[in-house]
């Protein structure tokens, strides 16, 4: 009795359950729908009172006048903003004042010069309004920010008729579902006693043909569907055995290597991304002994061997290769084809050396933070002990804290602009004439090109003019020259030169200390320096040719160095054109 309770009452619940779900999704898009109508309607009365408005002057007694002629005829609440969300007249309360651009509908304005809106209970009104508030704009600048705001009491009464009508109409269909379910658990019989004989054998045996050998009107689409059913469990048997090249293909098709082992030591299976880390071929049939030369990786398998358990480990291999791998071993017991071992090995000698790296760019922006930070601390203190009642020590230790202080400050930027992509910024592509945009950079470096008596040459044509994301090509360009100028002796000269056809090559061609072969291989790396002493010196950070790199990457190209010590370097940058 119980469970004929029940059978009615989990559908009765779950009905319930779907009549309000719908009632609720109904109501809220019909009431979103309406809160967007409203919001059209106050935009549309703004901007008609825009256009009323003396913009040249919002505070204007006339301004003022019409907006409170237009709320008196509207019934609706409005305040005039200045272009920072400052009030300058409200509609309701003349002499409120105050900020509003913390509102969420001017926030919108003035973020994204866009028309904002939001529903929220006002303080002021003691009421819960709809707001929206829409840019003033004169000569494509805004001036000024008007907010239009109406009672949600006003128009929402709209609603309570559809709601009942959607109410009455939900209601009515899912009594009737309900209804249609209720005939249909009282029209069962116990056709299972039939069908589920064969249902087992169907289990039992899915190669043969099971079929319901009964002739009943009431349940005769059950068994022919029973009987349907048993015909294609027999097809789907049947197309079992092809699924094995489906996942052949797959396994082969995987990019980690996947492998598997019987208990005599023998590959079953083995994938080319496996053979590839083996660096070695054919190896199905092999034993693993005879395949895998590393001896820490023969350990694994012959531990899960003997303890029958599973595995995981990250070794580091010298055979085939040097190479990271993570190495994952599971035994699979299985009476019918035999016990295995399956693993999985994924090579991660391309994310250790990241990490490396990783490791390393920290240690060494640890490092050059430190320098001026404990030498600005240092002479502090030495100024603080009474140093600085000598005039001339505290400005020469004044001059050594400033120097440090820019360096510092040099630093920072570096790691700031190491760390942006191609992601960071807006495509801000722009078009610059390459004669003149060289002479400007060289014009930021006069001081310091007077100093050490450098001559800087520009061969390139006149009117030559390029496209690119001037944010990354700019400091590709005052990186090189700053390295230039750095590692150049006095009265010595610096050549700039470009070529625009298909793609842009532009050189910079210094006299300077030059570099060795194994210098050139780290040179892009960051934090490496070919003469440290002089780089610290003249205040380098050690970040400037690896922002060359890539930027220029960002941008698509490549720059390459060619360099003999003690005669020079030239650094090459190809761009693309286009």
């Amino acid at each position: 009795m119980k469970r004929k309770h029940l059978d009615y009452l989990i559908p009765f619940l779950f009905i319930c359950l779907l009549f309000l779900g719908s009632w609720k999704l109904a109501n809220h898009f019909y009431t979103k729908e309406l809160l967007e109508q409203q919001e059209e309607f106050l935009t549309s009365n703004g901007e008609l009172i825009i256009h009323r408005l003396d913009l040249n002057q919002l505070d204007s007694t006339s301004n003022r006048e019409v907006i409170e002629s237009f709320s008196k005829e509207a019934n609706d609440r409005i305040t005039l903003l200045d272009a920072k969300g400052k009030i300058i007249f409200d509609s309701t309360e003349p002499n409120l004042s105050g900020s509003r651009e913390n509102r969420p509908e001017v926030k919108i304005v003035l973020n994204s010069n866009d028309v904002g809106s939001s529903v929220r209970h006002s303080t002021t009104l003691k009421a819960e309004l709809l707001y929206t508030a829409q840019p003033i704009r004169t000569k494509d600048a805004t001036v000024g920010i008007l907010r239009v705001a109406k009672r949600t009491s006003a128009f929402q009464p709209k609603t309570r008729n559809f709601q009942r009508t959607i109410f009455i109409i939900l209601f009515l269909f899912y009594v009737f579902i309900y209804l249609i379910i209720c005939y249909l658990i009282y029209q069962r019989n116990r056709p299972i006693e039939t069908v589920l004989p064969v249902l087992q054998r169907m289990l039992k045996e899915p190669e043969k043909s099971n079929y319901v050998m009964q002739n009943s009107p009431q349940w005769q689409e059950l068994y022919v569907a029973v009987n349907q059913i048993s015909e294609q469990l027999n097809e789907t048997y049947a197309a079992y055995t092809s699924t094995e090249e489906q996942f052949s293909t797959l396994f082969h098709e995987l990019t980690i290597g996947v492998f598997i082992i019987d208990t005599e030591g023998r590959f079953t299976m083995i994938n080319p991304a496996m053979e590839e880390l083996l660096q070695i071929g054919g190896a199905s049939q092999h034993y693993y002994w005879q395949v895998i030369e590393d001896n820490k990786f023969i350990q694994l398998i012959q531990q899960v061997l003997v303890d029958k358990n599973q595995v995981h480990q990250e070794i580091s291999t010298k055979l085939p290769s040097s190479m990271n791998l993570d190495i994952r071993l599971r035994y699979l017991e299985n009476e019918i084809k035999g016990d295995q071992i399956m693993g999985t090995v994924y090579d991660l000698t391309h994310v250790r050396r990241l990490e490396k790296i990783q490791r390393d760019f920290v240690g060494n922006v640890s490092h050059e933070l430190k320098t001026p930070v404990t030498s600005l601390l240092g002479f502090t203190e030495t100024l603080l002990d009474g140093a600085k009642d000598d005039p001339d020590l505290t400005e020469e230790f004044l001059t050594i804290m400033q120097n440090d202080a820019k360096r510092l400050q040099r630093l920072i930027q570096d790691i700031i602009e190491l760390s942006k992509d191609s992601n960071d910024l807006a495509e801000d592509r722009q078009t610059i004439e390459l004669n003149y945009f060289l002479h400007q950079q060289i014009e930021l470096y006069e001081h310091l090109l007077k100093s050490k008596q450098i001559t800087v040459t520009i061969d390139g044509a006149e009117n030559c003019f390029y496209q690119t994301r001037l944010t990354f090509f700019q400091p590709i360009v005052k990186n090189l020259l700053e390295n230039a100028i750095q590692y150049s002796p006095e009265n010595s000269l610096i050549e700039l030169s470009y070529r625009l056809n298909d793609q842009l090559e532009f050189t910079v061609t210094d006299h300077g200390i030059g570099m060795s072969k194994d210098d050139q291989k780290r040179i892009f790396e960051r934090f490496y320096r070919v003469d440290k002493a002089r780089a610290r010196h003249s205040g380098g950070t050690g970040l400037g040719l690896a922002i060359v790199k890539e930027y220029s990457e960002i941008l698509g190209g490549t720059v390459i160095v060619e360099s003999h010590p003690k005669l020079g370097s030239t650094f090459t940058l190809k761009l693309p054109n286009k």
